[in-house]
């Protein structure tokens, strides 16, 4: 089942069957489902924010278009969890969980804090708003990519929220991991969208899959027992994954990571970005712009 199909398949019938009315070329174009309580129903696409009408039209103008209620939320929110909360704590915690086809289901609400740590967020009460992040295998996205930087170079992913960079690690796992020991450090389950033992994606014959690890903990320990000449791991940001990062890269082991940013001049500016600049983890960036387009960038 592909991403959108997916997606909707978390929705209430009524609601389903206006999504599957859309016309082919318009979901080809939607990156996200958005659930708000009492507001329109919205979905971002490549070229912004549309709503949907009853009968599978988007547009710019929400008058008659469709309004979430209670039950669109209680339906989704639930599915998403398969009717057991209290088997996915951790992920509520957290505000998002991974579904079908990798997509994730992101969870808008009042939190419950810890007692003795109010930083800490155990569940989520009240939910207004979902956001069914949909992910796509875009087979090919990272060919001129893998071309240009033969043999495996240390490559950074640079791009805003939703802009594909998830996408493209997908597609270099794939390409690389058919030819070189990979492991994917893979803590969202959103690019191996692994089902109990298995990856519904295509990540390569030889990729190695860390699912649901934290990143630092994962970078480590696939560097202890799997010996990779390459690790892929997604979103990069804490100190302690920097760590496990320098480790792996003092290891010998290629790094291929993402992060969140503007351009390859912003993103130089993060501490852990230009500390692993410093000791040349990477030889070449990958600038994505609109429409799934990237820049590939020699760094020097």
């Amino acid at each position: 089942m592909n991403g959108f199909k997916s997606a909707i398949e978390l929705l209430q019938p009524k609601l389903r069957q206006s999504f599957e009315r859309i016309s082919p070329a318009d979901v080809d174009t939607i990156n996200e489902i958005r659930l708000r309580l009492g507001r329109h129903i919205s979905v971002s696409t490549n070229i912004g924010n549309r709503f949907l009408t009853g009968n599978g039209e988007l547009t710019d103008d929400s008058a008659f278009t469709l309004v979430t209620d209670f039950s669109d939320i209680e339906y989704t929110f639930k599915n998403a969890f398969s009717y057991s909360l209290h088997s996915y704590s951790k992920e509520l915690s957290m505000g998002y969980i991974t579904v079908g086809s990798g997509n994730r289901v992101g969870i808008c609400g009042t939190a419950v804090t810890n007692a003795n740590n109010f930083k800490y967020v155990e569940t989520i009460k009240y939910v207004t708003s979902l956001n069914i992040r949909i992910a796509r295998e875009k087979r090919g996205y990272a060919q001129k990519l893998i071309e240009r930087c033969q043999p495996p170079s240390g490559i950074l992913i640079i791009g805003s929220p939703a802009s594909g960079k998830t996408t493209l690690l997908r597609d270099v796992t794939r390409l690389l991991g058919s030819r070189y020991r990979i492991s994917l450090i893979d803590e969202q389950n959103e690019i191996s969208a692994t089902h109990r033992d298995r990856a519904e994606n295509d990540i390569g014959e030889l990729t190695d899959v860390f699912v649901g690890y934290p990143k630092h903990v994962g970078i480590s320990t696939a560097v202890r027992v799997m010996s990779p000449d390459v690790i892929v791991v997604d979103e990069i940001g804490s100190d302690e994954e920097l760590k496990a990062l320098e480790f792996a890269l003092h290891s010998g082991v290629t790094l291929i990571t993402a992060v969140h940013s503007e351009s390859f001049e912003d993103a130089g500016k993060k501490r852990i970005v230009k500390a692993l600049l410093s000791e040349n983890a990477f030889q070449y960036a990958a600038v994505l712009g609109k429409n799934y387009e990237y820049e590939i960038i020699k760094i020097d």
